[in-house]
């Protein structure tokens, strides 16, 4: 009786043993056995809280009805993921954009190919059925890191590839996150007016009562600059410029809540997120001059002190890269020498979106005197997010 009494008492640590040695996907199917498995299964998703970065590289080109995720390495990394997905954001690089049908672009609630011939539900399926799917067409290219850490730009790339940054459901303890899709009549609707705390709010999926600390917006090609430049200002009017922000303008944007959304973006809050941005601008056209700006913007997350996890965005206008400095892999280059362990995923654009936060303290008292103008064109804008 008293192994019997020592196996009942070390049983939720046996447990927790054997659903820490599973996968994400197979913790979801396990956690049906029982209410007590189904107890420790969401204790065990719940440790796992890192935001994950995938790239993927089509294989067979020639094939139209193939997609990108399409290969055993790709597929085996979404099935064996070790979180709990929540959100997926992709940046998908698509090398000939004609040779795909409108609805690609339109709907991730149809009949949609986007890895191996399967629908968006069956994409999801990689994760639980509540996830989310939000991302951008660039037919000008990507950044992406891998899974070694290292960081690339795919400009104008030969074959379709992608990057994304996989959210889990459960982010650390005091941060938070909200994913948004806004189609042209919400937006256009949503800047028409006064500027309204509670219709931004709404719009945005988040608490009219918290502070927000970062937003990352992207936005169709087809959506006119007006709307942009309405939209951007009525952020900055109501967060008082006190917000990281950084984007741009992609051929498509797409969402699996959406049907044909204008906009999508991320929203970033809580009182354990850091968030800083900065505008690499049009005069900055040496890896001197972006590794001067680049050191500024690691001084600002420096200043945050140890964190469990950092990540960022970055948009490029697609007139930089291998345009601007003849060769590859300069601005990311530079990122990943000066911030090595902070993963960067993004895209080349169309224009850009974005202001540097926070203001030096130099400028901190003359910031009503900064550009309103956040439609930039020919620079860099970047992003990062931390979690305390």
């Amino acid at each position: 009786m008293e192994e019997v009494g020592a196996l009942l008492q070390s049983g939720p640590q046996l447990i927790k043993r054997i659903l820490r040695a599973l996968s994400a996907r197979e913790i979801h199917r396990v956690s049906r056995v029982c209410r007590t498995w189904q107890k420790y299964a969401a204790l065990v998703l719940k440790e796992r809280r890192r935001v994950l970065t995938m790239t993927a590289t089509k294989q067979n080109q020639d094939n139209s009805h193939e997609a990108i995720v399409d290969n055993p390495e790709t597929k085996r990394s979404l099935r064996d993921l070790d979180m709990d997905c929540g959100l997926a954001i992709i940046f998908l690089a698509i090398s000939h954009p004609s040779s795909y049908p409108p609805a690609f672009v339109a709907t991730l609630s149809s009949s949609v190919h986007i890895d191996g011939g399967m629908d968006s539900r069956a994409m999801r399926s990689y994760f639980s059925p509540s996830s989310a799917l939000i991302g951008a067409v660039c037919s000008s290219g990507i950044i992406g890191t891998s899974v070694d850490g290292s960081c690339h730009e795919q400009q104008e790339p030969a074959v379709d590839c992608l990057s994304s940054f996989l959210m889990p459901k459960s982010l650390p303890e005091g941060a938070q996150m909200s994913h948004f899709s806004l189609s042209l009549t919400q937006a256009r609707q949503l800047v028409k007016s006064e500027v309204n705390r509670e219709a931004f709010a709404q719009a945005f999926n988040w608490p009219v009562d918290q502070a927000i600390k970062c937003i990352i917006l992207v936005a169709a090609e087809f959506v006119s600059s007006q709307v942009d430049r309405k939209l951007l200002s009525a952020i900055r009017v109501l967060q008082d410029g006190e917000v990281a922000l950084a984007g741009g303008i992609a051929d498509q944007v797409f969402s699996s809540a959406c049907v044909k959304p204008a906009y999508v973006g991320l929203v970033f809050g809580g009182e354990n997120v850091r968030a800083a941005s900065l505008v690499i601008g049009q005069d900055d056209r040496t890896k001197e001059s972006v590794k001067t700006r680049l050191m500024e913007l690691k001084t600002k997350v420096e200043a945050w002190g140890e964190c469990r996890q950092k990540f960022g965005f970055m948009f490029a206008c697609c007139g930089r890269g291998r345009a601007l400095f003849d060769a590859d892999d300069i601005e990311t280059g530079v990122f990943k020498e000066l911030m090595p362990d902070i993963p960067l995923n993004g895209m080349f654009s169309l224009g850009e979106f974005g202001w540097e936060f926070p203001l030096p303290l130099a400028q901190s008292a003359k910031k009503s005197k900064r550009s309103n103008d956040d439609v930039l064109s020919y620079t860099t804008t970047f992003a990062i997010v931390g979690f305390m």
